[in-house]
C-alpha cells in the first residue's frame, strides 16, 4: 500500500510539479551579455538636437487588470499584480509636448480582460495625442500602440514616429498608416533630449528603449515590456514560459540581454528612473520618488 501511495505521489509530482516549476517559477535562459550601449552615448545623442528638452513626465492609466505575479516576473509568487495600462505625456516649455504610449481602446482592453477601463482617461490621452508634437511608442503591441492606430487622424500622419516593424503589426488603423520616421537599428536622436534605442527581436520585433534627458538634467528610461515591471529588470527575472509560449510569444534570450543592459544603464547613472512597461503601482509610490505626475491635464484631482 505505502509502495503504490509513493508512487501515486511521484506521478503527480512529475505530472503536476515539473510543468508548473517550467512554466511558471523557471528563470533561466539569460545567458546572452548586456548590450553594448552606455550612458555617454545617450548623453551625447540626446544633446545633439538643439531645443527645449521636455521638463516633466506626466503618466495617465486608462485600464488596468490584475495578475498572479509568477506570470509577468517567474518565480515572485502568486500574489496579483496591478497591470496598468498607460501613457505619458513629456510637456515641452514654447512648444508641443512628446507622447510615449497612446494608452488603450475600450476593445482591446476587454480583450486583455480589463478590471476597469477608464473612458475619461483615455479620452483625456486622445486628446494629447491630438496636440503632440511628437508620438512613441515602445513597441508594437495593442496594448501600446493600437489606440494610437484606432485614434488616427492628424495625430497618427503628423507626429507618430514608428519603425517599420512596429508599422507591420497586424492592427486596425484608422486611415492610412504613416511612413515610417525610425530605423529601427540604429541609436537615433529624435528630438531635443529624447533618443530611441532599438532593441529588435526582443519582446517584439519592433521593440524600442526611450531614453529621455529633460531640461534640468534628470535622465528617464522608458523601457517598455523587456521589462513590465520594476521587479522584472531589478532581479534580473523575465516573465514566465507561460506567458512566453502562448500569450505573449518573444525572445527570451533578448529580453534578458536588455534587462542586463538596463542594470548596466542604472548603474553608471544611479539617478536614472527606469520607467516599466506596466508597473503603475511602483511608479504613483511615492516611496520611490520617481518624480512622475501622476494624471494628465484636466485629470480629477486627487487621482
Amino acid at each position: 500500500m505505502t509502495h503504490r501511495l509513493n508512487l501515486v505521489l511521484l506521478t503527480l509530482i512529475l505530472a503536476i510539479g515539473l510543468p508548473y516549476y517550467w512554466f511558471l517559477l523557471d528563470n533561466s535562459g539569460g545567458s546572452l551579455p548586456a548590450k553594448p550601449v552606455t550612458m555617454a552615448q545617450l548623453r551625447q545623442l540626446a544633446a545633439s538636437i538643439p531645443g527645449e528638452a521636455p521638463y516633466a513626465v506626466e503618466m495617465e492609466r486608462s485600464a488596468f487588470r490584475r495578475v498572479p505575479g509568477n506570470t509577468m516576473v517567474a518565480g515572485s509568487g502568486m500574489k496579483r499584480k496591478l497591470v496598468g495600462y498607460m501613457a505619458f505625456r513629456l510637456p515641452v516649455r514654447g512648444g508641443k509636448p512628446v507622447m510615449i504610449e497612446s494608452g488603450i481602446t475600450p476593445e482591446i482592453a476587454a480583450a486583455a480582460n480589463a478590471e476597469q477601463f477608464n473612458l475619461s482617461a483615455q479620452r483625456r490621452i486622445d486628446r494629447e495625442l491630438d496636440g503632440a508634437g511628437m508620438i512613441l511608442v515602445t513597441h508594437e503591441h495593442p496594448d501600446h500602440l493600437g489606440a494610437l492606430a484606432a485614434h488616427g487622424g492628424g495625430a497618427l500622419q503628423q507626429a507618430a514616429w514608428l519603425n517599420p516593424r512596429q508599422l507591420a503589426a497586424k492592427l486596425a488603423w484608422n486611415g492610412a498608416k504613416p511612413a515610417p520616421r525610425l530605423g529601427g537599428i540604429a541609436l537615433q536622436a529624435v528630438a531635443p533630449g529624447i533618443v530611441v534605442i532599438p532593441a529588435p527581436d526582443s519582446h517584439t520585433p519592433g521593440s524600442q528603449l526611450i531614453y529621455v534627458r529633460l531640461a534640468d538634467g534628470h535622465e528617464v528610461l522608458f523601457v517598455g515590456d523587456n521589462s513590465s515591471f520594476a521587479q522584472n529588470w531589478t532581479e534580473l527575472r523575465g516573465r514566465s514560459r507561460l506567458v512566453e509560449t502562448w500569450f505573449a510569444p518573444e525572445n527570451r534570450g533578448e529580453v534578458f540581454a536588455w534587462l542586463k543592459t538596463i542594470r548596466a544603464l542604472k548603474a553608471q547613472a544611479p539617478g536614472l528612473l527606469v520607467v516599466p512597461g506596466h508597473d503603475w503601482e511602483w511608479l504613483e509610490n511615492p516611496e520611490n520618488h520617481t518624480g512622475v505626475k501622476i494624471g494628465f491635464p484636466g485629470a480629477p484631482q486627487p487621482y
